[in-house]
């Protein structure tokens, strides 16, 4: 475990601990009991990201709208976080000594990391926000990972990824299952040219309504009910990207 990250807790509290390359530290990040009742999706003609969840509540915020209806591309970032520069524009994200440029990530992760014993919803005291882009393999491959208090850079460079990662990485994936190919989605969702599989549980595409973030997690629903079914947690590589992708394969 040479690369910090979040990693299934050694003291056995149930949740993912943080392990900063070196030690284990006290920040955890627990997952929820059960799964939300009502969380339907909505119908995605095309793959236009929203930030979702508790914190996205001004999702337009950081980007005007251009002209022809092309969104604004968004103003270069520059902040200090926790004493490293942090350095985000239309080609690349740096962060301390990495960097990577957003046309050679393979895969992306952004979440909410709650403190131990808070429960999703109101925001909590010490909530921490994750970042991370890199290349494959998931551990040992180049990445660039940023873990801040701040919310609002955050949100900004969430808002970067989906603009100018997530819409190729998307269109990349739909494309191997289009030509007969069974892909691994976040470490634990194998998508088919049949539908979906993982956690012992295997829905055609007929039987998938689609698929929502909510509480850390990745839900997707059955056609039958609004009941979640399977999940994956948002951390793994690539979550974030299952419900475009989803969608894209349904349409």
């Amino acid at each position: 475990m040479s690369q910090p990250g979040w990693y299934p807790d050694p003291y056995g509290s149930g949740s993912l601990r943080w392990w900063d390359g070196q030690n284990w530290t006290q920040n955890l990040n627990p997952q929820p009991a059960t799964p939300p009742r009502q969380a339907l999706p909505q119908e995605q003609p095309q793959y236009t990201p929203q930030p979702q969840g508790q914190y996205a509540e001004h999702p337009g915020q950081y980007g005007a709208q251009a002209d022809w209806g092309q969104p604004a591309a968004p103003q270069p970032l520059d902040a200090i976080v926790r004493g490293l520069h942090l350095h985000a524009d239309e080609q690349l994200v740096g962060y301390g000594t990495t960097s990577l440029a957003w046309g050679h990530v393979e895969w992306v992760a952004y979440w909410a990391a709650v403190p131990a014993g808070s429960e999703y919803g109101p925001q909590p005291d010490g909530v921490q926000w994750v970042f991370q882009v890199g290349r494959h393999p998931f551990h040992g491959g180049p990445r660039v990972e940023v873990v801040m208090e701040q919310e609002e850079l955050w949100l900004r460079l969430v808002e970067m990824c989906r603009r100018l990662v997530e819409p190729r990485l998307v269109g990349e994936l739909a494309r191997e299952v289009r030509d007969g190919e069974s892909i691994d989605v976040a470490q634990g969702l194998t998508v088919h040219p049949g539908g979906v599989r993982g956690n012992r549980v295997s829905l055609s595409w007929s039987a998938i309504s689609g698929a929502t973030l909510e509480n850390g997690r990745v839900w997707i629903q059955q056609a039958s009910g609004s009941a979640a079914v399977l999940y994956v947690p948002q951390q793994n590589p690539n979550a974030v990207l299952i419900p475009a992708l989803l969608a894209a394969l349904k349409r």
